[in-house]
Formats: C-alpha cells, structure tokens, sequence
C-alpha cells in the first residue's frame, strides 16, 4: 500500500478482500504482477498522484474468483487486464482507444481504482483478457504493460515502413520491442549504459551500443525505452530526414533541441502502453513462442519493498514480477 507520496518504500497491510460490486465486475485472485517504471516514479512524486492510501500495481495476471451476473462466463478462467476504463462515449473509447479518452476514469493500479500488489484485485470485466495456457503468470504479467507499449511503439514505427530501428534502452521494453521488430522483418539496434543489459541483448543475438553516436545511422525511427532525458538530442541526431522518435518511455527533456528536430522534420510520437489489440497481439506471439520474453525474477509479495531496491539499484535484467501467495 502507498500511504505517502515521496517515498522510498511500500507498507504491508490488510484490508478487506474486494468483492464484484455490478453486475459487470469481476474479482481476480492475483497470481503474478509486474513492476513498472512508472510505480517508482509514482513513489518518487515524478509522476501520477493516486488518492492515498493506495494500492499500486498495474501488471496483474490472476483467476478470477468471483463475478456478477453479467460476468459469469469468467468464473475460473486466467486473465489479465486492460488498463483503462474511459468514459464509455467518446470517439476513442468507441474506437478501442480508452487510454486516450479526455475523460479517463481510472487507469487501475496507477489512479482511481486499486491494482495488483496484493492477493485480490477487483475490475470490470470488459478489461479482461485471457491468458494462453502456455504462458505461465509471471510471463503473462511481463506483457501487460510493457508488451503492450512496445507492440504500440513498433506499430507506429511500422506505419514508416522502416528498414532500419535504433531502439533505445535493452529493458523489457526495448526487448520486446527489438524482437516484434525482427519478426517483422525490420533490423533492430539497441543503445543500452548498463553493462548487465547490454550483455542481455547481445546473448539474444542483436548488435548493441554503449552510446547511440556509436550506433551506425541514420535511422528511419527510434524507440525510445529509456525515460530518461540525457538520449534525446542523440536519439534525434540519429535518425535520418523525416525519421519518427517514438516516445515509450516518459522523460522530462530541459533541453532538448527543437533546431535539429526541425531541419529534420522529424515527427514525435507519445505513446501511452497500448490497446487490447496491442495487448492480445504480443500475448499470441509470446505464447507461440514466435517471440522471446525477457527473463524474468520474481518475488513474493512481502518482499516487494526488496524488489523496488533492486529495480533502483540496477540489479534487474529483464522483468521483476511479485508473486503473492497461494489462496487460503
């Protein structure tokens, strides 16, 4: 539970189990969740400000336990979720697109509605998806969100008809992105500081830099999986005329230079994790292994807290996912 906003740190505690409150809700039983960049940043007080308390988490997978009326069909099966729910009526709610609603209700587990860090999780069943019996829960939760942002990054860099993608950043979702982008038939570079991911992304076979004035471009798009401002004029420097900078993670950028995105005409795009197409897309893909998944540690949930510091502390590979414990 998040009781402050900074902090360094989760509290354990226990408060009541949620039940289906509609007819069209569901409660899940969590069996995997994974930690997003964005739960940090939430800690840090450098991105969204939840009503506290609250209970982060917006990576779950689980079986669903309980359900209303109208939700019957999902009692027993593994799922996972969308993330937003929008008002219902606009255009992009109407289109598949309830991330882009300008009036968002909730995004569960980052505001208004209560995530995956604890045994039951309760939403509506339109989020739902189910999850392929050949993927494990931990793989699943790898998926939820960053599947789904690097499925929505590589498409829009597929609306280019690129031949060649600098992708920034070998986290879980620079990975995924580079393999959806090789099953294409695109050629994938990766830009990664950490000598730990960038080993990863060497071992799984890709060509990988240090620094992106390493890399040989220009390239028709970047992807950048970083969050972090220092990439920015280099990841535009890198492109060639006309190229797409493809936003997949969040930054705060003082000084980037608009005179070289101009002389370029180069186009940024934001993206904001994905669709329940992007979702289910990566979901098929990872479960006929037509892609690889990035390894994955796994906590349980009491030691969550020690999860974060190493997520901090740069000691993560590919994914951490908590892992609660079996149902009473």
């Amino acid at each position: 539970m998040l009781r402050q906003i900074p902090t360094a740190s989760l509290a354990l505690a226990e408060v009541p189990r949620p039940a289906a409150p509609s007819p069209d809700d569901v409660v899940i039983r969590v069996e995997a969740c994974g930690i997003c960049g964005t739960d940090l940043h939430i800690m840090q007080g450098l991105s969204y400000r939840p009503e506290l308390p609250f209970v982060l988490g917006h990576e779950p997978v689980g079986t669903v336990v309980e359900a209303g009326s109208r939700a019957s069909e999902w009692l027993g099966k593994r799922v996972t979720i969308t993330l937003f729910t929008g008002d219902g009526t606009c255009p992009e709610c109407l289109a598949g697109n309830e991330r882009l609603c300008p009036n968002v209700v909730s995004d569960t587990g980052v505001f208004n509605a209560w995530g995956g860090y604890a045994d039951y999780l309760a939403v509506h069943a339109a989020q739902l998806l189910e999850v392929p019996d050949s993927l494990t829960s931990p793989q699943a939760a790898s998926l939820v969100d960053a599947g789904a942002t690097a499925a929505n990054s590589v498409r829009v860099a597929m609306e280019r008809e690129p031949r060649r993608v600098l992708i920034l950043g070998a986290g879980p979702i620079g990975l995924m992105s580079a393999e959806l982008l090789t099953a294409h038939g695109v050629e994938a570079q990766l830009t990664q500081r950490s000598a730990r991911r960038r080993a990863t992304a060497q071992r799984w076979g890709y060509q990988v830099f240090e620094q992106i004035a390493q890399a040989p471009g220009p390239f028709d798009a970047v992807i950048d999986a970083t969050g972090s401002p220092a990439v920015f004029n280099d990841g535009v420097k890198a492109l060639g005329p006309r190229g797409r900078y493809i936003l997949a993670g969040y930054a705060q950028v003082p000084n980037a230079d608009f005179a070289e995105v101009s002389h370029k005409e180069v186009s940024i795009w934001g993206i904001r994790s994905g669709s329940r197409d992007d979702l289910r897309g990566i979901v098929d893909l990872a479960a006929s292994g037509q892609i690889r998944l990035p390894e994955i540690d796994t906590w349980p949930l009491e030691q969550i807290n020690d999860a974060i510091e190493a997520l901090r502390s740069r000691r993560v590979d590919g994914k951490a996912v908590i892992v609660p414990g079996p149902a009473e």
